[in-house]
């Protein structure tokens, strides 16, 4: 079985994230999911974050700020 890895998905209150780094991640665990959520945050643009695993997209969790 495949180890799962993780992508972040940010809900913008204007504009695309294609300009965030973090939104082409792939991240190897939640934990480190949660830490580039937080850098995401930095931008004022990002309302909220969630995790989703990779290979389907399934959701994970709400980050909040």
């Amino acid at each position: 079985m495949a180890t799962p890895s993780f992508r972040l998905r940010p809900i913008m209150k204007q504009g695309t994230a294609a300009g965030i780094p973090e939104t082409w991640t792939h991240y190897p665990s939640v934990e480190e999911a949660r830490a580039g959520a937080k850098l995401m945050y930095h931008d004022d643009r990002v309302l909220r974050v969630m995790v989703v695993t990779d290979s389907v997209g399934s959701f994970v969790e709400w980050i909040e700020r």
